[in-house]
């Protein structure tokens, strides 16, 4: 099952009207005369999200050097911050046997280079971070997702939350 889309419409005082672009989606999507449930959605701030995506960076770039060797990016720092803080989907699969289980393994880096993957004998664990998208996280679990990550990053950058916010700041990102 697909998610729904989230529509855009405007209060004309007598009905929501949908803005013209969605009006393809909603001929193809909706029955005329069916009744559908209409709620809010609590829109997250752009600037908190970029505040975020900055602060990682900065975090990223005040690493040391033996954490920074297993991190190739921000964006892997990212998401192995968001599975080491419970933000994330695990699923096991067990297999015939050893071989198979590193066979596999190796299938799923290949597939996912942000996963953290585990073989226990014969079981692989695979670790997927959430995405953190405004259309896959609302924001208040974005918010809280955001606060974790961001305490651990500044953890490991030797560092505070509001100091590597203040560095993100100054540095323009």
């Amino acid at each position: 099952m697909t998610r729904p889309r989230v529509l855009m419409v405007n209060w004309d005082g007598e009905a929501f009207r949908p803005l013209a672009s969605f009006m393809p989606y909603i001929n193809r999507e909706y029955v005329t005369g069916e009744l559908y449930h209409l709620a809010p959605v609590e829109e997250r701030s752009q600037a908190s999200h970029n505040q975020y995506f900055a602060a990682v960076a900065e975090g990223y770039q005040n690493l040391n050097e033996a954490s920074a060797k297993q991190f190739p990016s921000s964006e892997h720092l990212r998401k192995w911050a968001l599975i080491q803080c419970g933000y994330c989907t695990e699923t096991s699969y067990a297999t015939k046997n050893g071989a198979e289980a590193r066979k596999l393994a190796i299938s799923f880096r290949r597939k996912d280079e942000y996963s953290i993957i585990r073989v226990l004998s014969d079981v692989v664990q695979v670790f997927e971070p959430e995405s953190q998208s405004m259309a896959s996280m609302k924001k208040e679990r974005f918010e809280k997702s955001k606060r974790d990550v961001i305490d651990l990053i500044a953890s490991m950058a030797r560092t505070t939350t509001p100091q590597l916010y203040r560095e993100a700041k100054r540095h323009g990102r």
